[in-house]
């Protein structure tokens, strides 16, 4: 849950920009006494800045325990022959409670931010080059901080730099008359469900991401095209913001082929019989909110507005997070129990 996409329906748009303008040095010439002079134009060089990108997350679980997961996506602002990389980094997270976490190395393709392409149609897929990256990620059960706790990131590059950032974790929340059993509920077929939760005391913003599957099954009679799976999100903005009708006010973040209008009407009215969706819900933090760009949903304005300082910029964000997997399907034996009272 990075950045939240546009929510109008279909995809978001994602500019990506090239290295930087092009520089130019207009020569003034002024003529005095048949003569010319000429402006001399001092073109400064750009400065290679580290930019760390790092989100922590703790989950809660359905049965009362807690888990941490937290990655840290280390770039730099030149590009060149992997100039990008930032390997060899000291990447750590301590806690007011004097608890430490430290961050390995891993596969950039993975956790890690990924950038996304620009979906100009003039534009080949084989002219797209992702950037590079360095990534680091840790996952602990159970959390060794708690949410409400003022967290510090601290990292060190190989050549001496040093990139720190202060965030405070939303506090802990519970869902409102939701019936679940170990994490699992159902919604009648073709039916929209609001969720409710309580205040998470810090919360600049609940992020809520699906992921539907059994979309092509539960739409087979219905002569409607399905891509196999479906990305949602949705979200609401402040503290007191504490619901969201699902799927009815999730925006669809990438349709995949074969998708048309008369799918996003269907999940307008509902989740249809026969899918299924994993659903999380996660209260962040007002660093998390501020570094997101994208679509409609620009809180911090038309720059990032950044949380990581030292010798580097970036971001320092966190959340507090709970899963559950709903089905939409009629009630029976073996089946899990009602969510609760659907909602047109």
């Amino acid at each position: 849950m990075i950045a939240p996409p546009d929510l109008r329906r279909g995809r978001p748009r994602v500019r990506r920009f090239g290295a930087g303008l092009a520089s130019l040095a207009s020569l003034a010439t002024t003529t005095v006494l048949g003569g010319c002079a000429l402006t001399e134009v001092t073109i400064t060089e750009s400065e290679d800045v580290v930019i760390a990108e790092a989100q922590l997350t703790i989950n809660l679980h359905n049965d009362g325990g807690t888990s941490l997961s937290v990655y840290a996506y280390l770039h730099r602002t030149l590009s060149g022959a992997r100039a990008d990389e930032v390997e060899g980094a000291i990447v750590r997270v301590s806690g007011a409670s004097n608890a430490v976490v430290h961050l390995e190395a891993a596969d950039s393709g993975g956790v890690c931010l990924a950038p996304l392409r620009e979906e100009d149609d003039e534009e080949e897929d084989d002219e797209f080059e992702p950037d590079i990256g360095s990534c680091y990620r840790a996952s602990v059960a159970p959390s060794p901080f708690s949410p409400g706790e003022t967290l510090e990131l601290e990292i060190v590059v190989p050549d001496g730099r040093t990139l720190t950032g202060v965030s405070r974790v939303p506090a802990a929340f519970d869902f409102i008359g939701l019936t679940h059993e170990d994490g699992y509920c159902r919604i009648e077929p073709d039916t929209n469900y609001r969720f409710n939760w309580t205040e998470a005391a810090g919360t600049w913003s609940y992020l809520s991401d699906a992921w539907i599957e059994g979309l092509p099954e539960a739409l087979a009679g219905r002569d409607v095209e399905a891509p196999d799976s479906l990305y949602l999100t949705g979200f609401a903005i402040g503290e007191k913001d504490t619901d969201v009708l699902f799927p009815g006010e999730y925006g669809l973040f990438d349709l995949g082929e074969g998708a048309d209008a008369d799918l996003l009407r269907i999940l307008d009215d509902g989740l249809p019989g026969g899918a299924s969706a994993e659903v999380a819900f996660a209260a962040t933090d007002r660093n998390w909110v501020n570094w997101a760009r994208g679509g409609n949903f620009n809180p911090s304005g038309i720059i990032r507005i950044p949380s990581v300082f030292g010798d580097g910029t970036g971001l320092f964000g966190t959340a507090t997070q709970r899963k559950l997997t709903v089905s939409a399907e009629p009630g029976g034996e073996g089946k899990p129990p009602l969510c609760g009272p659907a909602e047109p």
